[in-house]
């Protein structure tokens, strides 16, 4: 700005910048202490107009021009008399800004003026191209460490791998990310007398929005498990919480088990997710732990129920899932199925749960062609491993 006034001899220049929408242009001023902003509608005013129609304006009585508006200089106190103003391009040849120069101190804006700024303007186009990668890449830099910073707090607590051994009963889950962060849910809770609550949600969309809306519900889910006794009442609270919470679509289907290492009895309920499937290792039949209630955070309504308590057997097997693993397409869109799952849970039943989630991941993972998921995936296996 400086140097273009200094250029062509004016008193004053300004430099409007054109908004990311193209809709108006905007600059900063300094009047007095206090920084001004000032934004123009794009047709409307001498800047305004050159930003729309790319013409170069050199107006020798700005009062005597219809597209002059005076109330800046009834704010100011400063008279225009002047105006000299050229549309900023980028190499491409897009308008991004213009250059508007008040009162040549002697005579008028001549010829040779817009010539100054035309060549002027390509060096500004340049600098204000840097400027705005620069910031960009800063804007990149912030949202990397944030993305980060929820990743690993996420992952504090929900690891993309785990296992988990109590009495007979192992357990293994696992968690990976088709964005920066996951809106599914895996854990295990342990419980007095041994037990152990295992868990698996899945928050609807993913990013970072599901993945905070997951972290609330665990702090709930947790909280509630320490405190009630019946299951059921542990899913209509947290349903409850969720609903207060949510809006915008959101919700979260969920199921649980409550593990009795000693027993070997398995409470559980399914609030609208996709059915968890027990292999009976007796005969080799697949069993459907199917929704006991509807989805949550939708209606504040107490009517989830747990399902009829399992007995678990040595060699018994329960596989846990999210939409992920059902849901994966290959490339001509056809997708995998609840079918498929089941047949690979009744191939590598007699795995370690470790082992059965890779093996189903592996088969994912031939079945679409790519290693990375247009999904989160979620998955949870646990196996009485002898007789309670």
């Amino acid at each position: 700005k400086r140097q273009a006034s200094e250029g062509v001899d004016a008193e004053r220049g300004t430099v409007f910048l054109l908004s990311d929408d193209g809709s108006e242009i905007w600059s900063k001023v300094l009047q007095g202490d206090e920084n001004l902003e000032i934004r123009l509608p794009v047709g409307k005013g001498i800047a305004g107009t050159v930003a729309e129609t790319g013409d170069v304006i050199n107006i020798p009585d700005a009062h005597e021009d219809e597209r002059f508006d005076p109330s800046w200089d009834h704010k100011t106190g400063f008279r225009t008399r002047q105006i000299l103003c050229r549309p900023i391009r980028s190499r491409d040849g897009r308008i991004t800004g213009v250059f508007q120069l008040l009162n040549k101190k002697e005579g008028d804006f001549e010829e040779a003026d817009e010539t100054y700024l035309d060549a002027l303007s390509i060096h500004a186009a340049l600098a204000l191209e840097n400027a705005q990668l620069h910031i960009s890449a800063i804007e990149r830099e912030r949202q990397t460490r944030e993305i980060l910073l929820v990743q690993n707090v996420q992952r504090a607590y929900q690891p993309e791998r785990a296992t988990l051994e109590f009495g007979p009963v192992q357990c293994a889950g696992m968690n990976l990310l088709c964005e920066d962060a996951s809106g599914d849910y895996y854990d295990f809770i342990p419980l007095e007398r041994g037990r152990h609550a295992i868990v698996i949600g899945d928050v609807s969309g993913h990013g970072l929005k599901s993945a905070l809306v997951m972290a609330q519900a665990r702090a709930f889910l947790r909280a509630f498990c320490s405190t009630v006794d019946s299951l059921d009442e542990v899913i209509n609270r947290l349903d409850a919480c969720l609903a207060a919470d949510l809006s915008g679509g959101l919700f979260m289907c969920m199921a649980i088990a409550v593990v009795d290492p000693e027993t070997g009895t398995m409470h559980w309920c399914n609030a609208g997710h996709p059915p968890p499937l027990l292999w009976r290792a007796r005969d080799g039949s697949i069993e459907k732990l199917n929704p006991t209630g509807r989805i949550l955070g939708i209606l504040p309504m107490p009517d989830h129920e747990e399902g009829e308590a399992r007995v678990l057997e040595p060699g018994d097997t329960v596989l846990m899932y999210t939409d992920g693993a059902t849901e994966a397409r290959r490339p001509d869109q056809t997708m995998d199925e609840e079918e498929r799952l089941m047949a690979l849970l009744a191939k590598s039943a007699d795995k370690s749960p470790d082992g059965l989630i890779d093996a189903v991941h592996d088969a994912l993972c031939e079945w679409t062609g790519v290693e990375q998921m247009d999904d989160d995936l979620t998955m949870i296996a646990f196996k009485m491993t002898a007789k309670a």
